[in-house]
């Protein structure tokens, strides 16, 4: 029987230096076009905020960072930093609102009298000036809470169930012999929507750019493989 032999001339051993090079670099090529996707991901989502939410001050278009990935760990984390993870969940997540801090410091100056529940929050009312995000202003809590009592002495804020009127627990202040309305206290739970769809913020970044850093961040990596 007549034998048949099959040679193939190309360079197999140069071919196959490159692909165990590519191999190799694959790792670190997938780990750079990881990181370069998640901080341009970590810029569109700060950028973001004034989309999307009220008046957001700087710090809180500055509030997300990077974990970045390594070739042993090819993640990437893009994340609040601490101090503003609370309240930005709420606007990512949604759901029902806590106490506040300067509500729980309200509470917790005075002397529980039984008018208003440790757990109460409150509403302020049109006296109250906002900041441009909607927030009460760390100077108006300070004010308040320095003139905090549970009496009606004459002058600073009186915290409970004013006598007569059939007017609401809450905050009053104390002026000309009268109490104005600052905050009203409830029992009732708010509730955040959400509104700050960071999932599809980051989906767009990943979508347009990821492919193309991963093929550059491969060239650069297989030009300066050993």
């Amino acid at each position: 029987m007549a034998s048949l032999n099959i040679a193939i001339t190309s360079d197999l051993d140069r071919a196959a230096r490159y692909y165990g090079a590519m191999a190799k670099q694959m790792r670190f090529a997938a780990a750079g076009a990881i990181n370069n996707t998640a901080f341009d991901a970590r810029t569109s989502i700060n950028s973001s905020t004034r989309e999307y939410l009220s008046n957001p001050v700087r710090f809180t278009q500055t509030a997300y960072r990077v974990e970045k990935a390594n070739k042993n760990t090819l993640s990437a984390v893009v994340y609040p930093e601490r101090l503003r993870r609370r309240y930005l969940r709420f606007a990512v997540e949604g759901g029902e609102r806590p106490q506040k801090g300067f509500e729980k410091k309200f509470l917790g100056s005075v002397v529980e009298s039984g008018q208003i529940p440790a757990g109460a929050q409150f509403v302020p009312t049109s006296l109250v000036k906002l900041t441009a995000a909607g927030n009460v202003s760390l100077p108006t809590i300070r004010r308040i809470q320095a003139g905090l009592s549970t009496s009606n002495a004459r002058g600073g804020f009186f915290l409970g169930t004013p006598k007569g009127g059939d007017r609401p627990p809450g905050i009053y202040r104390r002026s000309r012999e009268q109490l104005f309305p600052y905050f009203i206290a409830t029992s009732d739970r708010g509730s955040y929507t959400r509104r700050f769809p960071i999932d599809e913020v980051t989906a767009k970044v990943v979508e347009r750019r990821f492919s193309g850093y991963f093929q550059s961040s491969l060239e650069r990596a297989l030009a300066t493989a050993r």
